[in-house]
């Protein structure tokens, strides 16, 4: 793989720190995760190393997911947030004001009318591989700006300059998610970012307002089920950064692993019509390259996980993609298989924190993934990153 900086998220080549390796790091990351776990089943529970711990087993991993009140998120992320004027439910642990966050958000979110935004995807995905299309960037030509367009028609606002409204979505994710080190450059843009982001949705709240007009979106089934101006500012701003990203980095690893693997291409392929399939295929091709490899937890206080004794504030490391390769919950893991059960996949969270925007997200991507397989995918050029994000990749095609 190479690097080269995108023209808008201003990283060095190649920079990003460790996360950013990390998340580039493809085979390397498939094959120490397939070591991890059988390293893992053969000490039989977490690994302690002073105050750090590192969970691999497929159901210790889903066990501190569930064990919400022993191990923690906000001290993972919550300040971040906080810091960016976006508190959400994300980075935020249980408690009676996170409860009622969670109820408005979920039950204004399965108000909105999905059919809409699909067919309005669909016949995107067509425009953009149009049958003249021989090669495509698959990431910004295609599933960046479609997700970002998903996005608008969601939240409900709509910038005039889509690449800042991009752009800021991406500087939020970085730091909200992944500045683990505390990097002040990545950090400035965020706040930033964060800045513009309130201002087109308190415009844009404040105009519906005005107007009587709420809208169907999911901005208006906010602001019609009685939350107040900050709680819709927060909850769409927290769902919108990682909607973005999460599906362009998804759909560029997908297909670099689908390419990788002919025959099972050829597989994928003969399932693209088929949007559940698509979905359960796009989980299979992200055990071998996850778009998160790791999640982390704090402890709250001395507990016990598996036999292994946990201190105080002890920092859990999840091995998710490890824990995608115990053959206690995925029978032959080297083996990719669309009919495993979607509860064993830990691509999008867990327990009280899953992916908030993960219903919108398994249609997409499939829809996008199925939208190039269906055109006869030959070639990807290797990915040019902008830190821990795919920037361009580009993918020869075939035809119908």
């Amino acid at each position: 793989m190479t690097t080269a900086p995108a023209e808008s998220w201003h990283t060095p080549a190649g920079g990003g720190g460790a996360i950013a390796k990390l998340l580039r790091a493809r085979r390397l990351g498939w094959w120490a995760a397939r070591i991890g776990i059988a390293l893992a089943r053969l000490w039989n529970k977490p690994l302690r190393l002073g105050q750090r711990v590192i969970v691999a087993r497929h159901d210790h991993v889903q066990e501190v997911l569930r064990r919400d009140l022993d191990f923690l998120i906000a001290p993972v992320n919550g300040d971040r947030f906080e810091a960016i004027g976006f508190p959400f439910i994300l980075g935020k642990d249980r408690a009676m004001p996170l409860a009622q966050e969670r109820a408005t958000l979920y039950r204004a979110l399965s108000r909105v009318e999905m059919a809409p935004l699909q067919a309005t995807l669909e016949g995107a995905i067509t425009a953009r591989l149009g049958t003249g299309a021989h090669s495509i960037d698959i990431v910004g030509d295609y599933a960046r700006p479609l997700a970002g367009s998903t996005a608008r028609a969601l939240f409900g606002i709509a910038p005039a300059d889509e690449p800042a409204f991009l752009d800021a979505a991406r500087a939020i994710f970085a730091h909200c998610f992944l500045n683990l080190a505390g990097d002040k450059a990545v950090e400035a843009r965020a706040l930033a970012a964060a800045a513009q982001l309130s201002a087109w949705f308190t415009t844009e709240i404040t105009r519906r307002r005005a107007a009587g007009a709420l809208g169907e979106d999911l901005m208006g089934q906010l602001l019609r089920a009685g939350a107040d101006d900050d709680l819709v500012r927060r909850s769409l701003g927290g769902m919108l950064v990682g909607s973005i990203d999460t599906t362009a980095t998804v759909v560029a690893k997908v297909m670099a692993v689908l390419i990788a693997d002919r025959a099972l291409l050829a597989r994928v392929a003969a399932d693209h019509a088929d949007p559940a399939r698509m979905a359960a295929w796009c989980d299979e091709a992200l055990r071998r390259w996850c778009h998160v490899p790791l999640l982390g937890r704090q402890a709250a206080g001395a507990t016990e996980l598996g036999g292994t004794q946990i201190p105080a504030s002890a920092q859990l490391i999840l091995w998710t993609q490890a824990a995608m390769c115990d053959p206690d919950a995925f029978p032959d893991p080297a083996t990719l298989r669309p009919d495993r059960p979607s509860g064993a996949y830990l691509h999008l969270g867990g327990g009280l924190h899953p992916c908030a925007g993960r219903a919108i997200n398994r249609w997409q991507i499939a829809m996008l993934v199925g939208g190039l397989v269906a055109r006869g995918p030959q070639r990807l050029a290797p990915i040019e990153w902008a830190g821990p994000f795919p920037a361009h990749a580009r993918l020869s095609l075939a035809g119908l």
